[in-house]
């Protein structure tokens, strides 16, 4: 026979379970008749901005992939570049560096005194 009030159980016995009306815990279709509604119900919502941005980040990646490709094919398409360094080479060296001094000593001995040492005088000091 079947009593109308609902049994308490034992305290030997093992936690009770959660009523079949409470959605199920984690993901998938556990107890409770949990099916697609019920799994929706208790897992976190599809993370659809993250989907978006791996895709754009991908969709990046394939871009440079192939302007990499477009650039590589461009330079197999070039000549040498040996006679093109070489002339570049000879000519850069013909010309003299303006930041380089020619000359073997000081130009100005006025600008040399700033750079001498204290040791000429005692009573001068370095302050360079």
């Amino acid at each position: 026979m079947m009593d109308s009030q609902p049994s308490l159980p034992s305290a030997s016995s093992s936690p009770p379970s959660p009523p079949p009306s409470s959605p199920p815990r984690g993901r998938g279709g556990g107890e409770g008749g949990g099916g697609k509604r019920g799994a929706a119900a208790s897992s976190p919502p599809i993370n659809f901005l993250g989907r978006h941005r791996m895709a754009a980040a991908i969709s990046q990646l394939h871009h440079q992939i192939d302007v990499i490709k477009e650039e590589l094919e461009q330079l197999e398409t070039l000549g040498e570049s040996s006679i093109a360094c070489r002339e570049l080479f000879s000519s850069v060296e013909s010309i003299p560096d303006p930041l380089l001094p020619t000359t073997q000593g000081p130009v100005d001995m006025s600008w040399e005194r700033w750079f001498r040492g204290a040791h000429e005088s005692k009573s001068h000091k370095r302050w360079i």
